[in-house]
This record gives C-alpha cells, sequence and structure tokens, in this order.
C-alpha cells in the first residue's frame, strides 16, 4: 500500500481514504491494521480518526504505523462525527472514493480491489462488501440492507435475491467522493452513533446514485465486539427506558423519529414506530425477568 499525490490521473488507479473511527480498542485497531497490510489494492491510504483514546491506541499507531495518517481528537465525536472529520481530511487529500469501515474486522487481501473494479464499471455508485462472522466464517452476516416498512427496522438481507437493495452499512462500503459533494456528509444531529451510514447510502440513492453488493469483497466482522451486542445486560425497572434517551443505544428514540420522518412513507410513520417500541418493550422485559 503506498500513499499517492492527490488527485486521479488518466490510467492511474483511483484514490482510496480508508477511513477509520476508533477508541479505546487499541488491540483490536492494532490487529485491523496488521491485517489491513496484506491489502493487495496500492493507491490508498489509512486515516485512523482516534476519538480521545486513553488506551495508548494513538502512541501505538504513530509509532508502528507512519504511514497511516493519525487524527487526533477530543473524546467527545461518537461514530458520526469521528466519521466525518476522516472524510473532510480525506477528501482535502484528494481521495477518488472513501472506504469507510471499522477496525472489529478482518479482511480479504483483495477486497478493495474487488470494490475498484466494480466502480470502475459502475461510476455514482455506492459499493458494500459481503460481511461474514468470523466465530462462523460461512455464515453470510450481510448481503446488503432492505428495509422492514411496517415492522419500522433496517434489516440484513441474507443474500443477493433477499429483496431491494435500499441502504448500505459503514462497514466497508466504498463512496464515491462525489456523493459527499452532493449529498452532505454523515447526519451527526440525528444519528450520531447509529443509522448514519444506512441514511447517507439512501439520500444517495434519492439523489440519482446507485447502491450495490459486491459479493468478491468480503470482510469478517468480530460480532461479538460490536457495539450492537455489548448492550447493557442487566435491566431494572429504573433503567428500562435509558435506551431510549442515550445515543449510544441502537434503540435511541430521537435517532428513529428521524429515520422514519426521513425515510418511510407518511402512513407508515405511525405503524413503523408503534412495532419499534412493541420490539423494545418486548426486548427490555425478557431481559428484566431473566435476572428475577
Amino acid at each position: 500500500m503506498s500513499l499517492q499525490k492527490s488527485g486521479q490521473e488518466e490510467g492511474t488507479d483511483p484514490k482510496v481514504s480508508v477511513v477509520v473511527p476508533v477508541y479505546n480498542r487499541r488491540d483490536l485497531t492494532i490487529s485491523f491494521l496488521r491485517n489491513f497490510e496484506h491489502v493487495t489494492y496500492q493507491n490508498c491510504e489509512i486515516v485512523i480518526v482516534d476519538d480521545g483514546s486513553t488506551d495508548g491506541t494513538s502512541e501505538v499507531i504513530a509509532r508502528e504505523f507512519p504511514h497511516v495518517r493519525l487524527l487526533r481528537e477530543s473524546g467527545d465525536l461518537w461514530w458520526t462525527k469521528a466519521t466525518n472529520i476522516g472524510v473532510r481530511d480525506a477528501l482535502a487529500h484528494g481521495a477518488n472514493y472513501i472506504l469507510t469501515i471499522n477496525d472489529d474486522v478482518d479482511v480479504d487481501p483483495n477486497f478493495l480491489s474487488a470494490l475498484v473494479t466494480y466502480a470502475r464499471s459502475h461510476p455514482l455508485t455506492l459499493i458494500g462488501s459481503f460481511i461474514y462472522d468470523l466465530s462462523h466464517p460461512s455464515h453470510l452476516w450481510y448481503a446488503g440492507g432492505k428495509i422492514g416498512w411496517v415492522r419500522g427496522d433496517l434489516i440484513h438481507r441474507s443474500s443477493l435475491r433477499d429483496g431491494t437493495l435500499a441502504w448500505l452499512t459503514g462497514m466497508g462500503t466504498l463512496i464515491p467522493a462525489e456523493v459527499f459533494r452532493r449529498v452532505g456528509f454523515y447526519d451527526e444531529e440525528n444519528f450520531p452513533q447509529y443509522t448514519a451510514d444506512a441514511d447517507l447510502s439512501m439520500r444517495a440513492r434519492k439523489d440519482g446514485f446507485s447502491l450495490a453488493v459486491e459479493p468478491s469483497s468480503v470482510i469478517w466482522n468480530k460480532t461479538e465486539e460490536s457495539a450492537h451486542v455489548v448492550q447493557r445486560r442487566i435491566v431494572t425497572w429504573r433503567t428500562f427506558f435509558a435506551p431510549l434517551f442515550t445515543m449510544k443505544s441502537a434503540y435511541y428514540l430521537k435517532m428513529r423519529v428521524a429515520l422514519y420522518k426521513r425515510h418511510w412513507p407518511p402512513v407508515l410513520f405511525p405503524v413503523a414506530l408503534a412495532a419499534f417500541f412493541l420490539r423494545f418493550i418486548r426486548k427490555q422485559m425478557t431481559r428484566l425477568l431473566k435476572i428475577r
């Protein structure tokens, strides 16, 4: 992997900036960077946005990975602001494409080449990867996203034929720089931690961009490390409704309302919101009863 000068000259490979927000997961971050050294695509750079880690993450990166562009931030950004900082930095350094990815994954050495190859023949397209569960490597965890309109949810597809591709995750998605110029950046106000990736891809689709998933671009997610899995295990009556008002929660109510208002048909807004509340109550009651 090598850093190239800004812009894309005729006949050269497009420049890809790999934007990775990190926070206090030093071992995961270092493991990701070591794994990424095997990636075969050459004209790419890694931009790490460290949101105030206190576990030595930045110090190890600066010492062991001097080729990585490290942006040290204050610790109050969450995923969306951190990613936006990385994207703006990448665009300022002449990126033709942005690849958003998390540090809790392993990647196939050819995954980025597969994405760029598809992008060359499909301009103005956001392209996702096939994501497998690392603990069960043959299990396809994500093949693009579809929408459950009535249940009010964003759902992972199990195959390319499993419903209409409607959104893309931020885990291993190649995005043309033009998307950010035309559509804007990730929505920090409404989606500080979750769903900003899906929202951006849905906005891009409405603006005339295409969405695709490339099966030969393969990523393995360490799902046990995912923030979706690391949730509050003990629920009491006092903490029962707390996830609805916590930005770190996938059940953050403000996020859900913004998602439905922006992307759901108005007639389905109350239906989706009611289904969301029922799903939340059922899950919280299950956790509450488990400790009694």
